[in-house]
């Protein structure tokens, strides 16, 4: 361990100081080792709050406080560990937000992290048809090659992790409280099965209890660690939405599921749909969207019934058309969804798909498109 990177961690933990703090004085070339060699009075000119100047003088790199040497022997197990924002293995999509948390504490797989990820949030108290469409999606976006991640909270938070621990894949939990203090208590289980298969995430020392600004932070990261977001169920007043409003702004992909407008669960999906975000009524939808995201990307996600040699099966056939072909799945899609998906006018769209029908290569019946 060296002295960079104990000031990463001293200074994550400093009451008051946050990503945003960091960042103003990243861009004032001020590395956090640096500041522990600052005196009280140059602090106070990079108008750092009294607490903050307090706890910095008072804790030298020397002489860390008490949860930093906690954090520091935690990481002794080999299944914990501690990342600073310019350590190698800080997933990179993280590392793109504009407030990135400066220290994350992983309980489980480091790897994880940087693979093709899909968050899944919604209600704490769901109804049955929204536990069941949780669980359904993650199970089968993780077979499609998606890692899910989510909040552990209970409710869709919970079914998301269990369906994809279910079908053996990767799943995420990102924590508003300290690991040590893994919430609600009803996961605790949950979170130790996810740290095996997976990985259980905070940037909160390991006693930090679940205030309430600490869960919309969380939120950010869940956002953040995620290619797009899925809103699975939430009222108008949710958290989910602040959620799906932190990817909007991370530049991220939000999905939503509808339902019936008699369901005020189903509500707040309905208005991100009126917002702009993607309705799906399949996983296969949503990988489909997001695999043009990966597409130069070294990891790659999966496409259900997609051959890998199906690009050079058909050298000579144009771009768009060949985008067109990967989109259509075996069990039937409609021309309001290929437009969805393609973006192609719906004149350009009848001619690409008369001649893939021609060629043999879909089949219409009744209005929806299949492979062949």
């Amino acid at each position: 361990m060296d002295d960079q990177f104990l000031a990463w961690l001293c200074l994550a933990f400093t009451p008051n100081v946050g990503p945003k703090t960091i960042q103003k004085l990243q861009q004032q070339n001020i590395n956090p080792k640096q500041v522990f060699e600052l005196s009280k009075d140059q602090l106070e000119q990079l108008k750092l709050d009294k607490k903050s100047i307090k706890h910095i003088t008072s804790h030298p790199l020397s002489k860390p406080a008490k949860e930093v040497e906690e954090a520091l022997e935690w990481a002794n197990n080999p299944l914990n560990h501690l990342i600073t924002l310019d350590h190698d293995v800080y997933p990179e999509r993280l590392k793109q937000i504009s407030t990135a948390p400066p220290v994350l504490m992983v309980m489980g797989e480091v790897e994880s992290l940087s693979l093709p990820q899909l968050a899944i949030v919604g209600s704490r108290y769901p109804t049955s048809s929204g536990q069941s469409q949780a669980f359904e999606f993650a199970q089968s976006l993780t077979e499609l090659g998606l890692v899910i991640t989510s909040g552990l909270a209970r409710g869709i938070d919970g079914y998301a992790h269990k369906g994809a621990l279910q079908a053996g894949g990767k799943t995420i939990a990102v924590l508003g409280t300290g690991l040590n203090e893994i919430y609600p208590k009803q996961h605790k289980r949950l979170a130790e099965e996810i740290a095996q298969q997976g990985a259980v995430i905070s940037e909160f020392p390991l006693h930090a209890k679940g205030l309430p600004g600490h869960f919309p932070r969380r939120n950010r990261i869940v956002s953040g660690l995620s290619l797009g977001t899925l809103v699975v169920e939430a009222t108008l007043k949710s958290g989910s939405l602040i959620t799906a409003r932190q990817a909007l702004e991370q530049n991220r992909e939000v999905f939503a599921i509808p339902g019936p407008i008699s369901n005020p669960q189903k509500s707040g999906c309905h208005y991100l749909i009126r917002q702009g975000a993607s309705l799906v009524e399949f996983p296969e939808q949503i990988v489909q969207e997001l695999s043009y995201i990966c597409e130069s990307s070294t990891t790659q996600v999966s496409q259900q019934g997609l051959s890998p040699k199906l690009e050079s099966e058909y050298p000579e056939m144009p771009p768009e058309q060949f985008k067109l072909l990967k989109s259509i799945d075996y069990d039937g899609m409609n021309l309001d969804e290929l437009i969805g998906i393609t973006h192609l006018t719906v004149s350009d769209l009848s001619v690409m798909l008369m001649d893939l029908e021609l060629s043999g290569l879909i089949r219409q019946e009744q209005g929806m498109y299949s492979r062949t």
